[in-house]
């Protein structure tokens, strides 16, 4: 498991912080306890020299014996005086044989040197100091203690030599309580300063940071949303100012891309235009040689025969005569489909026009119903005004009216509801004829513009309506489309151009 970055640099701060709080602390309890030794030294050290004073005799006696003897009736009077030190836990006076004479105490003195009073001159010491530190986590109170010597004169002669034990156990205490205070005030002053630092760090470094990881993740998302850093130092400012170019230049390079990806859609597009242009050109090409080939060998003959035919009728019989009258009627379907060829491959001049495509679509209804050929069918007429205009040929777009109006009624089987709707837009006009029918398949709705393609039966169509359809829109700058679902009938919207300049 990861650690966030605030509690790393908390828990780094925090040990140096305590470490440097600790050495200084320890540090300051060092120094202070050398120099209380030191005190504790120059205090002993004048102790023994004042006792010494007041045992020497300026006037040694004919009899040294008795000069001690003085000098122990002295030291006897000076007891009370040493009494009074709680720091003096034994004494003792030595002859110059360094035989001990008195002594006090129940401390021994075996770990003393031996000192000659004759080496150590008036007021001299002789020091020997026993000391350990004391250490806050020591299970044992360590022994510490100072010895002072120096030789008793009398008159110019050392007859004798004073020892004096100091114990340091008072200063050991005072060390106690210092370390205890140092380690209180670094515990209190590292909380402090601590909950100080994590305020600042988390003011000026963790806020600023957990803002651009939040804008990061944004900008990792999709979402180019600069980030705006209210604190932190010159850095983190600096870091965000970056980013935030950062988030300018890829939001600056999706909306290129983006360009780029419509600008190749749009080729894309185009190409697939192009090539369905294409194949249906070639198509085009195959049905024009084909209808003039069936023009011109069928046609001819096939006017023959039906002459003939309408010869034989005033001659026949009855039974003879319904012959005739069914073999007419396949030779005028013949004469359809190669009308309808030829009118497919190479249609006939037009007479371009300015008109209303919403009026003409009103009237071919109009037309159809006059003709019987919508009956059965309810038309819902949602169109706008008919003031809208267009630049075509009446004749080829009433065309394609009638034979959207016609697939209509024969997907609804002849009963049913068309509605009739259009929108008129900057440039252009968009009419659409939706039926309930049984509605197209999504692979039929893909072939349904193709020449000869057809799902009607046998004898009903020959898959060349809606082809003509398209041509004729195309070829007046237009598209048509179909959007349907099986089972919820299909609509085909016709796009055409406007001619703003012609409306009246």
């Amino acid at each position: 498991m990861r650690t966030g970055l605030r509690t790393e640099i908390i828990l780094s701060i925090s040990l140096l912080l305590a470490a440097a709080l600790l050495f200084a602390g320890f540090l300051l309890v060092k120094l202070t306890e050398h120099n209380l030794l030191d005190q504790q030294r120059t205090h002993a050290a004048g102790i023994t020299r004042l006792i010494a004073a007041g045992v020497d005799e300026p006037t040694p006696t004919a009899d040294a014996a008795n000069d001690l003897k003085i000098a122990l009736a002295s030291l006897n009077r000076l007891q009370s005086v040493m009494s009074q030190q709680a720091d003096i836990v034994a004494w003792r006076l030595l002859d110059t044989k360094l035989q001990v004479l008195t002594s006090s105490g129940s401390e021994t003195f075996s770990e003393f040197a031996s000192v000659s009073p004759s080496t150590l001159e008036r007021g001299a010491l002789y020091e020997e100091l026993v000391y350990e530190s004391y250490h806050f986590f020591s299970e044992t109170q360590p022994q510490s203690y100072l010895d002072l010597a120096t030789s008793l004169w009398i008159g110019n002669e050392a007859h004798g030599l004073l020892q004096i034990r100091f114990s340091l156990e008072g200063l050991h205490q005072r060390v106690r309580q210092a370390q205890r205070l140092t380690l209180v005030y670094v515990i209190v002053y590292g909380l402090i300063l601590a909950a100080f630092g994590v305020y600042l760090l988390n003011r000026n470094v963790v806020k600023p940071v957990r803002q651009l990881h939040q804008a990061t993740t944004a900008v990792a998302g999709g979402t180019l949303t600069a980030v705006t850093v209210s604190s932190g130092p010159g850095e983190i400012h600096d870091l965000a100012d970056s980013f935030n170019q950062m988030v300018a230049a890829l939001a600056e390079s999706r909306a290129e891309t983006e360009e780029h990806i419509a600008s190749l859609e749009k080729i894309n597009q185009e190409l697939a235009r192009a090539r369905d242009d294409l194949v249906r050109s070639e198509k085009l090409a195959t049905v024009g040689h084909l209808a003039a080939g069936m023009a011109h060998e069928i046609g001819n003959p096939l006017g023959a025969v039906v002459g003939y035919l309408n010869l034989l009728k005033d001659d026949l019989s009855e039974d003879s005569l319904d012959l005739v009258e069914r073999t007419l009627t396949e030779t005028a379907r013949i004469d359809r489909l190669i009308r309808e060829l030829l009118e497919y491959s190479a249609p006939a001049d037009h007479q371009i026009e300015s008109l209303c495509p919403v009026a003409l679509l009103r009237e071919t209804v109009a037309l159809l119903r006059h003709q019987g050929q919508l009956d059965g069918v309810e038309i819902d007429d949602r169109c706008m005004r008919d003031d809208c205009r267009v630049r075509m040929d009446r004749g080829r777009l009433m065309q394609v009216w009638i034979n959207l109006l016609l697939n209509a009624q024969d997907a609804m089987q002849g009963k049913g509801h068309i509605v009739l709707s259009s929108r008129q837009e900057d440039q252009t006009v968009s009419i659409s004829i939706s039926d309930d029918g049984g509605g197209i398949d999504a692979d039929v709705a893909m072939k349904i513009f193709e020449p000869f393609f057809t799902t009607k039966a046998p004898g009903s169509g020959y898959g060349l309506g809606l082809a003509v359809c398209q041509r004729i829109i195309d070829e007046s700058g237009g598209s048509i489309e179909v959007t349907s679902a099986v089972g919820r009938g299909a609509c085909f919207t016709v796009v055409l151009p406007s001619s703003l300049s012609d409306y009246p």
